[in-house]
């Protein structure tokens, strides 16, 4: 079923639709994805930068040495390259998004959700690892760049490029993200998608509080883990690293981060189930009283300030769900997230997200030495065009042929055989 088009694309009807039961598109948090998505391309800009490529891998914990990395550091302005961050509101969107269909009341069948999260997801992925494979063996004698942070230099196509390299990324499993250092974040996409329907079940049945008890389980789950594997939690609170020695500790790091990042894909959905309570709240808010909300939000959005790690990104979780949430107002915030040039960058978000990292990197390698403001100045125009590429040669064809095997599936069965009932899950 296609997606029904809004009249005025406005986000008051689309949310009536989906009330109605309508297949409907947020295009207002479209917009929001394509931001956080254009943060992401400027984060890794910076992160070619030893200053600011020394503070984020420290944890935050390396002063600066001038006024201009101060204000970077330390001031509201860090939001121009808080793409840690922003990665955690994909993850709460991808929860809203991802719930609307239960939503909506037209639960689908566990196969069909799976085929088209697969194609929608891991295939461009998969497209993307490829190409970055072949970019950086072409550039990988001139990734030791002098001056570059160890971001360049030791993180990403300094690396040798083996089989075993495209295997490990091709199965999601190792995390060495030394091909495309972007696509860490998929790891956990992929993996929480195919626990969705299951982790959906009590919301959709519960609401808030069904949302509650699976926070509250997913979080003993991470406890015990910690204790279990880890031994407990450390000075800042870290989760459990990532572990090679032996194949217990790796599978507890592995299992405990798939059950961490599943909380704000939770915190997301609960959203997807309160819409139209949240829209009517936010209209009878005063102009000042959503901008308090947006504001609010992207304050505790940047909860970088936390040294505990788990507390901080909870805080980034809540800043996002605050930011989803300021994002459905009428008025001034609908009128900007509502613009064509920002519905587009959303659309292209995923094939940016995917691209951006390679480009960056053939440029530092190709030209050597390259100032920050000329990456900012080059690099987000030239990742938008090839984004808009990928999307309509790779990302968008693969979705819709996930799509059509899904309604195939869905109208013909497997083999040509009817389709079977389908499963009620919001009644098990």
């Amino acid at each position: 079923m296609k997606n029904t088009e809004i009249a005025d694309g406005g986000t008051g009807d689309e949310i009536a639709a989906i009330n109605r039961g309508t297949p409907a598109r947020l295009a207002a948090l479209d917009s929001v994805r394509g931001l956080a998505a254009l943060i992401v391309v400027i984060h890794h800009c910076f992160l070619t930068q030893p200053a600011f490529c020394d503070f984020f891998f420290s944890t935050w914990q390396t002063p600066a040495h001038t006024l201009g990395q101060y204000i970077l550091f330390y001031t509201p302005a860090r939001i121009v390259w808080s793409g840690y961050e922003a990665v955690t509101l994909f993850y709460v969107l991808s929860g809203l998004v991802l719930a609307l269909p239960w939503a909506e009341r037209r639960v689908p069948a566990y196969r069909t959700f799976v085929i088209k999260r697969v194609a929608r997801i891991y295939f461009p992925y998969c497209a993307a690892i490829l190409g970055a494979a072949v970019l950086n063996l072409v550039f990988r004698r001139w990734a030791g760049v002098p001056g570059a942070s160890e971001w360049v230099t030791r993180m990403n196509w300094s690396h040798p490029l083996t089989l075993w390299t495209l295997v490990d990324h091709a199965l999601m499993y190792g995390h060495r993200n030394s091909v495309n250092g972007a696509i860490h974040s998929l790891i956990w996409e992929m993996r929480v998608s195919l626990l969705f329907p299951f982790l959906i079940l009590p919301i959709a049945r519960y609401r808030a509080r069904g949302a509650i008890a699976v926070l509250a389980g997913l979080a003993a789950f991470v406890v015990f883990l910690q204790f279990c594997v880890g031994g407990g939690f450390g000075a800042h609170g870290a989760l459990l690293s990532s572990m090679e020695y032996r194949t217990t500790d790796k599978l507890g790091y592995e299992i405990q981060w798939t059950a961490y990042y599943a909380c704000f894909f939770v915190m997301g959905s609960l959203i997807g189930f309160y819409l139209q309570p949240i829209r009517n709240a936010l209209t009878t808010l005063s102009v000042r009283g959503r901008l308090a909300l947006l504001l609010g939000g992207l304050f505790v959005f940047q909860g970088h300030w936390s040294q505990i790690h788990a507390l901080q990104e909870t805080m980034v979780a809540f800043g996002s769900v605050m930011v989803i949430t300021a994002s459905l107002s009428p008025g001034m915030t609908e009128r900007i997230l509502l613009r064509p040039s920002l519905r587009f960058l959303g659309r292209i978000s995923y094939s940016l997200y995917l691209v951006h990292v390679p480009l960056i990197l053939a440029i530092v390698s190709l030209l050597q030495a390259v100032p920050l403001p000329f990456l900012l100045a080059v690099v987000p125009p030239l990742s938008i065009a090839l984004g808009w590429l990928f999307h309509v040669t790779i990302a968008d064809p693969s979705a819709r042929f996930g799509q059509r095997v899904a309604r195939m599936l869905d109208h013909r069965g497997v083999l040509g055989s009817p389709a079977p009932a389908r499963r009620n899950w919001s009644q098990i």
